[in-house]
């Protein structure tokens, strides 16, 4: 008998002939399964056709999506003003934008670089497609797109969000696909945006400028324009009370939802950070311009003196957890968690809080340290000088917040952690931070602390 079928034999023995070959039957299915992932996340990252395909499939599936249509004219809303002679007004003539590269600890310090904002105008299109949960608006044959007519020829941004399932790379069509309603507005004001659900998205790029219509006596009376997800969340409704201190009336417009506005009051984007960037097409840092207007407005109406908004506490240092998110992106947290307890740290949970309990607990705190994530949103409502510390990979940029941070003079640092597993995503990254490493960012906090 040869060493081989010997080996064999004894395989057999040791593992069970009924284990061996119920391996052999599972072991096909399950490669089928892997080839047929593999396959379609190639496909949608490398065949626009067949990325545009399945997307319209998924949305026919899941969503109430009826209609495909591709628009062969693109233009920015201001580029079809200028063209069609349709009054506008630019609203921020000769601003200056700061994007700041954040500190990071025991690595790098804070860079600052100045850029020319892009033009932020208001005007009133006239018979006009809204659509629910993005950014698109349509005239007739004509799809108008900030951001797509400023990435016109340069092929760096990922427009597909939202209703938009695809968008030829030299800008010669777009294509949406949405559920067409009869619904018909007299006039409106624009507050709907894509990504309309998240936290951080919902405040700075879609409600920040609603104080810009306020200024307008003749539009006093309009109602708004609201994604329906967005209302959905309580603490988002909260925010748009607060923010809405006219009280127009609000419209709620569903997600891929088509609506016709004879008079839309519309405000141009605040923000220039775009849905994504093209596969292989890193980031930069002209990609993450913020007006100074995201903050002010908000701050403006949330923390207006007649609202009594003060600080109560001296010294507060706060821990924001993520142990009731579904993705937890740091691996040791609770260990973490830990030594922020030990170090005289309160962990709190925005989650679970109404939007006035979080803008109380940010503007109280003196410090504040957490992963990475949309409660970070709430700096806005730090006191000048306060602390943040934000804990995520090595990897990462952090332009976003350090902006936010630089508008309202905190004081902000990365506490960089090792990357453990990398995502498709940003968002879906999960790394570990090192003890030490921790508790000597909590020494140099603590030194720091006026």
């Amino acid at each position: 008998m040869s060493n081989g079928l010997a080996a064999g034999i004894s395989y057999l023995r040791k593992e069970g002939f009924g284990k061996f070959i119920k391996r052999i039957v599972r072991w096909l299915p399950e490669y089928l399964t892997w080839a047929r992932i593999w396959t379609r996340t190639w496909l949608c990252g490398h065949v626009d056709i067949y990325n545009r395909l399945y997307a319209l499939h998924k949305l026919k599936k899941e969503s109430k999506v009826d209609s495909c249509v591709k628009f062969r004219e693109i233009e920015g809303g201001l580029a079809f003003c200028q063209k069609t002679g349709q009054p506008y007004e630019i609203l921020n003539d000769g601003e200056k934008i700061e994007v700041v590269q954040t500190a990071y600890f025991e690595k790098r310090g804070e860079k600052k670089i100045l850029f020319d904002s892009p033009p932020i105008y208001l005007t009133v299109f006239q018979e006009v497609d809204v659509y629910g949960a993005t950014n698109l608006l349509t005239i007739g044959n004509t799809a108008l797109s900030d951001m797509a007519y400023i990435d016109r020829g340069k092929n760096r941004y990922e427009i597909e969000a939202g209703c938009i399932i695809g968008m030829q790379k030299g800008g010669r069509w777009l294509q949406a696909a949405y559920h067409a309603t009869d619904t018909v507005i007299d006039r409106a004001i624009h507050c709907i945006g894509w990504a309309c659900t998240n936290y951080y998205h919902f405040m700075f790029e879609i409600l920040s400028r609603l104080a810009y219509v306020d200024g307008r006596d003749e539009y006093r009376d309009f109602p708004i324009l609201v994604d329906a997800g967005a209302l959905a969340i309580p603490q988002m409704k909260d925010m748009l009370d607060r923010v809405n201190v006219y009280r127009h009336p609000v419209i709620s417009v569903s997600e891929y939802e088509r609506v016709h506005v004879r008079q839309l009051v519309y405000v141009s984007r605040n923000v220039w950070i775009p849905p994504g960037m093209r596969r292989g097409i890193a980031a930069a840092a002209e990609d993450y311009r913020l007006s100074r207007s995201v903050a002010d407005h908000i701050r403006d109406r949330v923390l207006d003196q007649s609202l009594q908004v003060k600080r109560t506490s001296v010294g507060r240092k706060i821990f924001l957890s993520r142990r009731d998110c579904k993705v937890q992106r740091l691996e040791n947290m609770e260990e973490i968690e830990q030594i922020f307890v030990e170090s005289g740290y309160q962990i709190v949970f925005p989650g679970e809080m109404s939007f006035e309990e979080q803008v109380a607990v940010f503007h109280n705190a003196d410090v504040v340290v957490g992963v990475t994530g949309a409660a970070f949103t709430n700096i806005v409502f730090c006191h000048e000088g306060a602390q943040v510390g934000m804990i995520f990979s090595d990897n990462d940029p952090a332009y976003d917040f350090a902006n936010i941070a630089n508008m309202v003079k905190v004081k902000f640092i990365a506490l960089g952690a090792d990357l453990v597993k990398k995502g498709e995503q940003i968002s879906l990254e999960t790394f570990s931070l090192n003890p030490e490493k921790c508790r000597r960012f909590i020494r140099t906090i603590e030194e720091n602390i006026t």
